[in-house]
Parts: structure tokens; C-alpha cells; sequence
């Protein structure tokens, strides 16, 4: 929902070090000469790596990243995902063999968690030259687009492991672009939360990179959740946030867990980086000293009492990492102590860290002190990039950080260091000046947030602004709207929250069993002019949303949650239930849930608006009794029907016929996996029928018996009814006439054909101008739009239109026949035969 306004740019521009493990290779790099003379010299002599190992050390820097993978565990679906993984894809490519050669088997992860994170040694040749192993990648792909899988490094994944996460944490993750690490942290914030539960925590992303926030809400979203946003400032000067709307005793949120995963000179990304073989030198990890030491420092200071943060860069030089440790301790002067993570996950190997080091020049001298550095260099190397002092060494424990080694576990290289709060930080000399000359002050803050408020309250005025909170022009109990302009070019839509009293409340609310005292505040809309859609956040993120607007340059937040759909046969309610918020509404709705076998749920996910006849008698008489428009359909496990062992739950419409499942591909193919089906596998079913049908057209001398066959063939690719059998008269053209009835008596706005040529996604409403939130949205022209609202059986078949697949101008008589479909076929079923192909064309037309 970061949505900006028209115009804006949203792409990502040129960014460096694209090619990642597995792409295709830039322009310039020679693989055969991955070398580098002054990368040898200085960590041979820094002695990072055990005696003995530098030569595979130096030869696994020079090979390809294998492909690591972690299935999403808050989910309930996660046991279920990994046992299809492991027994239907895994178990068929333990023998495959590629020029001879056998495939490296399949890997968990020994020290990630409940074997939810996996390794596969294959590269782009390998998987191409196999069917199973291709579908295997095809599979990853759909289950990582709707959110069930990410795909990341293997060391990118630790930090997050060790920040350990409980629902209740604020968490902030200053440098997240591009996500991955965002993502681990809302997922364990939510798997810690008791079922059915919302977590009382939230996750706030920020990165100073206006472009890779927007890339990260594509990642972020797959989640689905309430409890985060996604900001944009810098990181070092990351601004407070305010926790009340009392100007005269404001209160501030500190922060239970941070992460800070720094920029970096990233020479533990060799193996997938290649420019970094050629453009590596000492002085990288001496020139991004600064910077970090700030990140790491700001990261201390917004962090609560007892609250832990995680350091993290991929670079294996001690510059970069214990040096920017060692500055922190030291200048916290106690206030911060760094905690052994060593045995919190068993099975990872690593080396502890370095407590002391030496320091070289870009063209390869030694320098061991401060004093030893040349005049003319001065400038380009700070003091604090020396090892600490030996008293200093002794009481930092600079061996409790880890160092991960591209070959102890076939992964790239990494560092990570917890640091606990155990008091508030010091002040700075300028910070004490400055509170002692502001004895007056009314403001009480904590010193290490109180030290850069000039600073910030001076950033504060530079960002975007946004209008967040209620509507424009109203006065709440918060006060009146603030009228802040945006500043610098930012386009960003206003985030403003419902009011009980909004008229288009009460009919969702009553149209989906909301209950009276549902929080409404917590819903929010990105536009003045309309609500297209409605979005749904946690308290907390509400609350943070209203008390700093201006303060913070909000990019999104929470899940979409209602999208308008206005139809004439559901006059009471304009919106439909999304979903991406079903995994956080389900237990709240009271109404519109239907409850339906496998059997039903493989029908409805699989087959474009299949009659309602097509499902089981329960599920009809469910369907039957409750009106038209937005559904969510619930497959729960029984005795009867034992797998999965898992709820899938998929939002879709019921019309006044037939229904219809909302998802996007992945979405439905992921639903399907989880059903024991496989998308395509219906889809090879579908074209095999679709060829059977036009064989036997090509032959009209065959038996009426393979012309049924043919027929329910048609059928089933359509999501058209069954041939029942007091239907078995009608021939195949005028089950051709049903097809197409069908399509144009669709009440939402879609038709089979179109869904992947109009919107792509679930919450996207294709077809008909009624049920798009604009014409302008409308992928389709309107005048190709199923009469734009106006269904072409209306008037325009026999008098019972909902029955009847005859069209008036096939039906001579049709004007006198008043009764249902069968008697109206005894009094015109000669007339029909001389009459078809003209019933094709007009149908076609309508």
C-alpha cells in the first residue's frame, strides 16, 4: 500500500552488484582469474582463518553460492509446506544424474530451526536439464511470491535468530533494504504470538534509500501483516518517536530489539559479488569506519533498557566489525556489554572474534598504532579503527562475537555481535552542556535520546510530511488535522484512519459480522477523494502513524483489507474482504464464511466460476443460504478428511449461480500444493480435454455417448456444471450457448479468459466497469466489458433467465415460454437445431 501518486517514479534505477549467485554474470568479469594479491597478503596476516585452512578457504571464495532457501514457520501452513518439499520434489531428484554426473542432494540447514531452512547445490544448467528439478524451481518461485517461502542466504539468516524475538518487542531494523531480514523479523514476532492472537509488538523497517524502501514493500508484504511499516531516513540520525500527543510531557518509544546490518564493504560476498575480486583494497573497510560506528551508536540509543541489538556486516575485516565494537563498548563506558551467542544455535560453525589486529595501507604497508601512521594519511584513518588496549580487550570480550567462513558450511562470509543495554548511555560532553543550561526545561528524556534532539527536530523539518490520522478538515479528540506541506518532491499519498461514523462503515461491518466494538480506527485509506481500499494496522502502528505525522516519512503500513466492488446484486455492501488480511480477520468475521470439503475447495480454486452445482450438497445448501457477494471459503481438517493437516482458507465471490475463487496464480497454486493437487497438472488436464474436444468436432460420426464425454470435458475447463441428467437432450452447441451465458451472467466482474489479461492480483477485480474501482483500472475496454454492468441474459433469454442457456434469438417461442429450462426445450428443441450456430454468434455478441 506504499501507493505513490500518479507520476512518481516507483522503479529502482541502476543499482551496483546486481548479479547475485545464479544470474547471469555482468559484462567485464573474468572468471578464470578470481584473485587478488593485497586480499591474500591482509588476511593471511590478520590470521582470520585456522591454521591450515587458508587454501580451501581461498578456493571456496572462488565458487558459485549454492541456492539456500527457509519456509516461512509463523504460518500454521509451514509443517504441511515442508513435508509436499521434502516427499513430493525432494524424494523425486535423489537419483537424477546430469551428464553422468548424480544432482547433490537436497540439504536442511543443521542449525536453523525445525528444518525449516534447506540447500540445494544446482545451478541454472542443472535445472534445466531436468523435469523434475524444474519443476521443482518453478515451485519455489510460485511459493515465494505468495510468501510461504524466502528465498535468502544462508548467513543472512542468523542475525535475526539471535535478536530473539517475542511478540510483545519493538523492533527496529535500521538498514532493511532489500527485506529478507525484515521479513525473518515479523515472522518469528508472529510465531511467538499465542494463536489467533495479534502481536502487541511491531517491526518498523527504515532505510535511508528512498527507491529500496519501495523495493522492500514487495518482500515485507508477502507477510501479511498488521504489525509493521516501512520508513525512510537515515539511519544514523534515525528520529525519536513519539508515543503521546502531549506537547508539554511527550513521551518517546525506545526500542526492545534492534537490528543493525550496516553497509559494508561486502568481501564476504565474493562468491556471488565478482567486482569485488577486482575492486577490493584495505582502505574500504577504513573509509565505511565512521559511518558504522554512527549506525551502531544510534542503534544504542534508541534501544530500551535490558533490550539487545544485533550487529551485522558481510564483510570479514575486523575495521569493519570489531573495531565498530570495540568503539561502542568503549564509548558507552559500560552502559552496554556484549552477550554470548555462541550456543544459541547448535550446528553452525564459526570462529570467535579478534581482539586484536593490525591495520594496512591501500598499497599494502603495515601500521600497528595511531602513531604509526604517515603524515600524508592523517586524515584517512580514524583511531578507533586500532585494537583495543590489552586492559581494554579484557573487559570488552571481543571473542563473543562470530565470525562465519565461507568453507567451514559452504556459505558466504559474515559477522555478527548481541549487544545488551544493561543502563542508559552516557551523555556526550556537548549533551551534558547543553542539559545543564536547560535546568528550566519541562521535558524529561532519557540522555541518549535527549543528546540529538536539535538534531533531529532540525531533520524533522527537512522530510516529507504526510497527512495521517483522520480526515482532512476534521477534529477529533486528538485534536484538529495538521496541514503540513510535503516537502521535497515526495508524492506520497496521506495515511488517514476511518471514523466510526464514515458511512461506508456500517455496511461492511454488518455485511461481514464485524462486531459493533470492532476497532474501525485501526483502518486506514490512502485517499481524499474515495476509499478504493481499505487497509488494515495493529494499535500500535496506528498509534505511531498518528502521533508523528510529520516526523516520520511513512512508506507503508499494514494490509489490504477491503477492496471496493460494487455490484447491482449486492446492493447492501460495495467492498469485498481481501486475501492478504484473511490471516487476520478470519476469526473476527461472523458472516460470509462457508465452510467446504477438499473436493470443493480443489473445485473452486482450480475452475473459472464453477456452477454452484458442482460442489458438494452441504457446501450448495451453505451457498444457498447466504446472498450474493463476497465469500471466504474455509477447507478445516476432519476425520473424514484428515489432510492436510491444515486450515486453507481463500477469499472469492458468490453469485447468484456460481462462485468464484480470488487469488492470484501462486496464491491459488500454493492453495492447490497444500490440497495435494498440482496447478499444472490441471492445466495439462485442461489442454488434453481442450484437444479432445476439437477432435471430435472434427468428427461429427461419432457416437453421442463421446459427445457428452466431450462436452463435460468442455465443462470442467470452463468451471461450467456437470451434464446432469435430465439435461442430456442439450447438445453440444447449446452447452457451447451455456458457456457463454455463463460467462456474460457472471455477476463479478470477471470471466475466465480474462483473469490473466485483466489484474493480475487477487485484490483486483477483472472485468466488468461496475465491479473495477475506475474504468481507468479496468484492464479491459470498456466496451468490451461484459455490458458493463448489465448481465446479457437479463431479458434476453427465456423468462427464467437464471435457468435458461437459451438465447431469445434461438428460441422462437421464447417470449411465451414462462417455464423452466427442460419444459421450455420440449416446445423449441426442433427449432434449436436449425437455429445453433446463429445462437453461437449472438451470445458471443451479447
Amino acid at each position: 500500500m506504499g501507493r505513490r501518486k500518479k507520476g512518481s517514479s516507483q522503479r529502482s534505477g541502476n543499482r551496483k552488484n546486481f548479479n547475485r549467485g545464479g544470474g547471469k554474470v555482468g559484462e567485464g568479469y573474468d572468471l578464470g582469474t578470481r584473485d587478488n594479491e593485497l586480499f591474500v597478503k591482509y588476511y593471511k596476516g590478520l590470521g582470520i582463518v585456522p591454521e591450515g585452512e587458508w587454501d580451501e578457504f581461498y578456493s571456496t571464495l572462488k565458487k558459485t553460492l549454492p541456492v539456500t532457501f527457509r519456509i516461512t514457520g509463523y504460518k500454521s501452513q509451514s509443517e504441511e509446506l515442508l513435508n509436499n518439499i521434502t516427499g513430493k520434489f525432494f524424494s523425486n531428484i535423489l537419483d537424477v544424474k546430469v551428464d553422468g554426473e548424480e544432482v547433490p542432494p537436497p540439504k536442511s540447514l543443521p542449525w536453523y530451526p525445525n528444518n525449516l531452512a534447506w540447500q540445494l547445490d544446482l545451478t541454472r544448467k542443472i535445472v534445466r536439464s531436468s523435469e523434475h528439478l524444474s519443476r521443482l524451481h518453478d515451485f519455489l518461485v510460485a511459493e515465494t511470491e505468495c510468501g510461504a517461502i524466502s528465498r535468502q542466504e544462508a548467513v543472512s539468516m542468523i542475525p535475526p535468530l539471535v535478536l530473539d524475538i517475542k511478540s510483545h518487542h519493538k523492533i527496529l531494523d535500521m538498514c532493511a533494504s532489500p527485506g529478507s531480514k525484515t521479513a525473518q523479523l515479523i515472522e518469528y514476532l508472529h510465531s511467538t504470538s499465542p494463536e489467533g492472537e495479534l502481536p502487541t509488538g511491531y517491526v518498523i523497517a527504515n532505510d535511508t534509500d528512498n527507491k529500496r524502501c519501495y523495493l522492500m514493500v514487495h518482500q515485507v508484504k508477502r507477510l501479511q501483516s498488521p504489525c509493521c511499516m516501512i520508513v525512510n531516513h537515515d539511519g544514523t540520525n534515525f528520529p525519536k518517536i513519539r508515543a503521546n500527543n502531549d506537547d508539554k510531557s511527550p513521551e518517546f518509544h525506545l526500542f526492545d530489539r534492534v537490528l543493525c546490518d550496516v553497509p559494508c564493504s561486502g568481501d564476504g560476498t565474493m562468491r556471488k559479488n565478482f567486482d569485488v575480486w577486482n575492486k577490493w583494497h584495505p582502505l574500504q573497510g577504513a573509509n565505511l569506519h565512521g559511518l558504522q560506528c554512527k549506525l551502531l551508536r544510534r542503534g544504542c540509543q534508541l534501544l530500551e533498557k535490558n533490550g539487545r541489538i544485533v550487529y551485522s556486516t558481510c564483510s570479514l575485516n575486523p575495521i569493519e566489525d570489531e573495531a565498530v565494537i570495540a568503539d561502542m563498548l568503549r564509548s558507552s563506558e559500560g552502559a552496554m556489554e556484549l552477550v554470548d551467542i555462541h550456543d544459541l544455535l547448535p550446528g553452525l560453525k564459526f570462529v570467535k572474534g579478534l581482539s586484536t589486529w593490525k591495520v594496512m595501507t591501500k598499497t599494502g604497508e603495515w601500521i600497528h598504532t595511531p602513531a604509526e601512521i604517515p603524515a600524508p594519511m592523517q586524515t584517512q584513518f580514524k583511531h578507533t579503527i586500532f585494537p583495543p588496549t590489552a586492559e581494554e580487550a579484557q573487559q570488552f570480550h571481543l571473542d563473543r562475537c562470530m565470525r562465519i567462513l565461507p568453507h567451514q558450511q559452504d556459505t558466504g562470509g559474515f559477522f555478527i555481535a548481541a549487544l545488551q543495554k544493561v543502563r542508559h548511555l552516557p551523555a556526550s560532553r556537548e549533551a551534558r552542556l547543553k542539559q545543564e543550561a536547560a535546568q528550566s526545561s519541562t521535558v524529561q528524556e532519557t540522555p541518549e535520546v535527549s543528546q540529538e534532539v536539535d538534531k533531529q527536530d532540525n531533520e524533522s523539518s527537512s522530510l516529507s510530511t504526510q497527512t495521517s490520522g483522520k480526515r482532512k478538515g476534521a477534529e477529533t479528540e486528538d485534536g484538529p488535522q495538521s496541514k503540513k506541506k510535503k516537502l521535497h518532491g515526495y508524492k506520497e499519498d496521506p495515511f488517514l484512519f476511518m471514523e466510526e461514523s464514515d458511512p461506508i462503515w456500517p455496511s461492511i461491518r454488518d455485511f461481514f459480522g464485524l462486531a459493533q466494538d470492532f476497532p474501525v480506527n485501526q483502518i486506514l485509506f490512502r485517499s481524499l477523494q474515495g476509499k478504493r481500499t481499505l487497509y488494515y494496522v495493529s494499535k500500535a502502528i496506528r498509534d505511531i502513524t498518528k502521533y508523528n505525522d510529520g516526523r516520520i516519512k511513512f512508506i507503508n503500513m499494514g494490509v489490504k483489507a477491503f477492496s471496493r466492488s460494487p455490484s447491482p446484486i449486492v446492493p447492501q455492501c460495495d467492498f469485498r474482504i481481501t486475501q492478504e488480511v484473511l490471516g487476520t480477520l478470519l476469526g473476527e468475521l461472523t458472516k460470509r464464511k462457508v465452510a467446504v470439503s477438499k473436493n470443493d475447495a480443489i473445485i473452486a480454486i482450480s475452475q473459472e466460476n464453477p456452477f454452484i452445482s458442482k460442489l458438494g450438497d452441504e457446501a450448495q445448501k451453505r451457498l444457498h443460504d447466504m446472498s450474493a457477494g463476497s465469500t471466504v471459503f474455509v477447507f478445516s481438517p476432519s476425520e473424514k478428511e484428515p489432510t492436510p493437516a491444515c486450515e486453507v482458507v481463500f477469499c472469492g465471490w458468490r453469485g447468484k449461480n456460481s462462485v468464484r475463487c480470488f487469488g492470484s496464480r501462486s496464491e491459488r497454486s500454493h492453495a492447490l500444493m497444500l490440497l495435494g493437487e498440482d496447478l499444472k497438472d490441471i492445466n495439462k488436464r485442461v489442454e488434453a480435454e481442450r484437444k479432445q474436444k476439437q477432435e471430435a468436432r472434427q468428427h461429427p460420426e461419432a457416437d453421442s455417448n463421446n459427445k457428452t464425454e466431450d462436452a463435460a470435458a468442455l465443462e470442467d475447463e470452463e468451471g461450467l456444471p456437470s451434464v446432469e441428467d435430465d439435461e442430456d437432450k442439450l447438445c453440444d452447441d447449446v452447452e457451447e450457448d451455456k458457456k457463454d451465458v455463463e460467462e456474460n451472467d457472471m455477476e463479478i466482474a470477471d470471466s475466465g479468459k480474462k483473469v490473466e489479461n485483466a489484474c493480475s492480483m487477487e485484490d483486483e477485480t477483472p472485468v466488468i466497469k461496475d465491479t473495477c474501482n475506475t474504468v481507468e483500472e479496468c484492464p479491459v475496454k470498456e466496451n468490451e466489458c461484459s455490458n458493463a454492468g448489465e448481465h446479457s441474459v437479463n431479458g434476453n433469454a427465456c423468462n427464467n433467465t437464471d435457468e435458461s442457456p437459451v438465447i431469445k434469438k434461438a428460441c422462437n417461442n421464447v417470449d411465451e415460454c414462462s417455464v423452466k429450462e427442460k419444459e421450455c426445450r420440449k416446445d423449441c428443441d426442433k427449432k434449436e437445431e436449425d437455429s445453433t450456430e446463429a445462437a453461437i454468434d449472438v451470445s458471443k455478441q451479447s
